[in-house]
């Protein structure tokens, strides 16, 4: 993916595929990762789009308004999956995939949601769109994507954490910390060796 609008263009088609199979149970998804950088026209492109099923914080929900919102401790994309109708998420997912050229089979998934909920289970996050009323879209804060990039700390996350850094004006290896407790659980910053690299950030 390329860009915000094949983003937006691709999940419209598997809202409306869903549809298609008889799904009308409702989607709550925050997108993370790259799809998330790609979104803030802070990347050229994104292999996939990553996200993780969040509980409903409010019957209704505002644009652009910054809620907390918990990580839900379940997962789509495993085999034997206990959310509903995931099977026929997984179908709409693969269908959209054949339609597009280097779409893979799985470009749509949560495979990573395991450390939202267990290293950073509540998110501050707004909510960005739905689609036809059966995915509703959040996207997290810069701040509560820098703590779980900070986390993660892969090479091709250290762009990204550069441009949250810039973008949140964090010039200090205090003010990092500050973001990454408010999100991140201790024992994962101690599994995750998050001082070892906030050092490396901020010689």
């Amino acid at each position: 993916m390329k860009s915000g609008k094949q983003i937006t263009q691709y999940l419209g088609e598997v809202a409306h595929v869903l549809l298609d199979l008889g799904v009308t149970t409702q989607f709550h998804m925050l997108v993370a990762g790259g799809a998330y950088m790609l979104l803030l026209n802070e990347r050229k492109f994104t292999r996939d789009i990553d996200f993780a099923l969040v509980e409903l914080a409010s019957p209704k929900i505002a644009l652009h308004t910054i809620l907390r919102v918990r990580i839900q401790r379940a997962e789509i994309s495993g085999k034997g999956s206990s959310v509903p109708y995931s099977a026929e998420f997984k179908q709409a997912v693969e269908i959209v995939a054949q339609r597009h050229r280097g779409l893979t089979a799985d470009w749509l998934n949560d495979e990573a949601a395991v450390y939202y909920y267990d290293d950073a289970p509540v998110a501050e996050a707004t909510f960005w769109r739905s689609f036809v009323d059966v995915l509703f879209i959040y996207l997290p804060t810069m701040e509560y994507m820098l703590a779980t990039k900070l986390a993660a700390y892969r090479p091709k996350d250290l762009n990204d954490i550069r441009v949250l850094l810039r973008a949140l004006n964090v010039h200090t290896r205090e003010q990092a910390k500050t973001i990454v407790d408010t999100f991140l659980l201790p024992d994962a910053q101690e599994f995750w060796e998050v001082e070892k690299k906030l050092r490396r950030l901020f010689p």
